[in-house]
């Protein structure tokens, strides 16, 4: 079995899956929401990708301010983030990402704490 198997079979989880290098969804499965829903699929990949890149761009300039002094500390690279609104969450973490209902899933430690570890 698949960590991306093992991911989906956690309460709440309505999606999971794993990016490919071309930032398209290269591997993933479904319940309930997503399930032989293209659209939606496409949706997701395109979400996820635009945020993505958003988080490297902010870390970035971020980045090159605080470096300036004699601060290294950085924020590259980027490794990872969750967004909540409504009834769902998000976790993207390195080329994996996993959509869940909150309700059931509780908190979004218990979400990222799950991409983070790679298994429940």
């Amino acid at each position: 079995m698949s960590e991306i198997d093992d991911l989906v079979r956690l309460d709440g989880v309505v999606m999971a899956g794993r990016f490919g290098p071309d930032g398209r969804i290269a591997e993933h499965k479904s319940t309930a929401l997503f399930v032989e829903n293209p659209q939606l699929l496409e949706m997701a990949a395109w979400f996820c990708a635009a945020t993505t890149m958003m988080f490297n761009s902010m870390a970035f300039a971020v980045d090159s301010v605080r470096r300036s002094g004699f601060d290294e500390t950085s924020w590259l690279p980027e490794k990872g983030w969750t967004f909540w609104g409504g009834d769902y969450a998000v976790a993207v973490y390195g080329d994996r990402f996993v959509f869940a209902e909150m309700e059931k899933m509780g908190s979004l430690d218990k979400l990222f704490q799950v991409m983070v570890q790679g298994s429940p």
